[in-house]
């Protein structure tokens, strides 16, 4: 399994996949599922839905596709990007690190101080929020990825887009084990994730499933960051708690905990502070839902070369088993 594990997550980082292109990654995970007799569908904007077999499926599991696509509001030349704001991304995560055009022309990008441009300068990097067509000033925008080529040395894994792509790599690897023995489960791979997960909402709306689990890469942070996350130091598997937005059932948490207890898996609680106010515990943004967030430490996060442990994510991989095997979500 783990050759087929990083056979898989190798491809998924080489591949390409801003907000709204995602389609070299959906045809690489669709692949992987068919050539190991999982059922698939194509999923809304361009996602994909693997795995059921019951009219109402008790557990679906998603993660998305994409990666922080960038738009450069004009052509790179000479080689050099000059940046101001890079939206919700820190500025030292894109200084001085290259980046490469989706017609193939690398660059660099520079910072540009705000205090010596007190407008935004002709050269302007921003982070595109996740559809082909975002309105952009001035002119024509070319996509652009980060340039972070993919790397398995001492067990720790980098690579462009990880977060996500090792999200998706896990879901494939937890179809191919349960689907033959376990038509409950279904598998969402939504695309343009960071459009308020507009694909995600459509395929659960579709099936419905009773539950469902989403996996993501977090930030390894000790403290709270200008987005109100935090993820407390710490390795092996980790559930995403949030506050005052009642997004992760309690039950469902209680669920995961004890099943981690019994299994003997290390999890780690992670904190995702919100300003919106209290509902009702079974109450989510998508649909009402039960809702439970798990994911992996993602360290440095805020570089463009995150790594990640492979024994992290070998004990998600445990723990998804668990869930999906023992029903534990019901």
């Amino acid at each position: 399994m783990r050759s087929d594990w990083l056979s898989l997550l190798r491809a998924l980082c080489e591949a390409d996949g801003p907000p709204g292109r995602e389609s070299a990654v959906v045809d690489l995970i669709r692949e992987r599922l068919v050539a190991e007799g999982v059922p698939t569908q194509p999923g809304p904007l361009g996602g994909l839905v693997a795995g059921g077999g019951q009219a109402q499926p008790s557990i679906a599991f998603a993660s998305a596709v994409d990666e922080p696509g960038l738009m450069l509001s004009e052509p790179v030349e000479n080689g050099v990007a000059l940046a101001y704001r890079l939206g919700p991304l820190p500025a030292s995560a894109w200084f001085g690190q290259r980046i490469r055009t989706l017609d193939g022309r690398p660059a660099l990008v520079l910072p540009n101080s705000e205090t010596d441009a007190p407008r935004p300068p002709q050269w302007e990097l921003r982070v595109d929020l996740g559809a082909t067509n975002a309105p952009l000033a001035p002119g024509a925008a070319p996509f652009a990825v980060p340039d972070q080529p993919y790397s398995a040395d001492h067990d720790q894994v980098t690579g462009k887009g990880l977060q996500d792509r090792a999200a998706c790599a896990a879901l494939v690897d937890l179809a191919i084990r349960t689907t033959r023995q376990d038509p409950r489960c279904i598998f969402i791979f939504y695309c343009q994730g960071q459009r308020g997960e507009h694909g995600l909402q459509l395929a659960l709306r579709a099936i419905p499933p009773q539950a469902f689990v989403r996996l993501r890469g977090v930030r390894h942070a000790p403290t709270a960051d200008a987005n109100g996350s935090a993820v407390l130091a710490g390795g092996g598997a980790v559930l995403v708690l949030r506050h005052n937005a009642s997004i992760s059932h309690p039950a469902l948490a209680e669920a995961c905990e004890r099943a981690a207890t019994e299994s003997d898996i290390l999890l780690q609680r992670a904190v995702v502070l919100s300003e919106k106010p209290d509902r009702p515990p079974a109450e989510t943004a998508l649909g009402g839902l039960r809702r439970l967030e798990l994911g992996f430490p993602v360290l440095d996060a805020d570089c463009t070369r995150p790594r990640v442990e492979m024994r992290d994510l070998e004990a998600l991989r445990r723990l998804l088993g668990e869930i999906a095997v023992r029903g534990c979500l019901e």
